[in-house]
C-alpha cells in the first residue's frame, strides 16, 4: 500500500476510533498522528489507555502477513498456557509431596 494512502486510512481509522470512545463518554485526544488516549480509573487506581493504530508494510522481499501474525499469536498463547498449565502441575506435585512426608513424618 503507498504511504499516502495508508496515512489517509491510518487517519481516517484513528478518527472513527476516538468518535467511537467519545460515545462511549470517553475524554479522548490525539497525542500523535496515530496515537489516541484517555484516562481511565479502575478499582479507585488511576490510569491512560493509549490507542495505536498502525498500517504496518512488511518489508522490501515479504508482504505483511496479517492472517499470519494472527496465527503465530494464537500459537503462542497455547505455548504459553501449556508451559504454565505443566508449572502449575508441577508445582502442585510438589507441594503434594511436601504434605505426604510431612505427614509421614508426624
Amino acid at each position: 500500500m503507498k504511504t499516502t494512502l495508508a496515512n489517509t486510512v491510518r487517519a481516517n481509522t484513528a478518527a472513527t476510533l476516538a468518535d467511537f470512545f467519545r460515545n462511549a463518554g470517553e475524554d479522548v485526544g490525539m497525542i500523535a498522528s496515530n496515537t489516541l488516549n484517555f484516562p481511565i480509573v479502575v478499582d479507585g487506581e488511576e490510569g491512560w489507555v493509549e490507542v495505536v493504530v498502525k498500517v504496518p508494510k512488511g518489508t522490501k522481499d515479504e508482504e505483511y502477513d496479517g492472517y499470519g501474525r494472527r496465527t503465530q499469536y494464537a500459537m503462542d498463547c497455547e505455548e504459553k498456557a501449556a508451559k504454565k498449565a505443566k508449572a502449575a502441575e508441577e508445582k502442585a506435585a510438589k507441594i503434594a509431596k511436601k504434605q505426604a512426608k510431612k505427614e509421614k513424618a508426624e
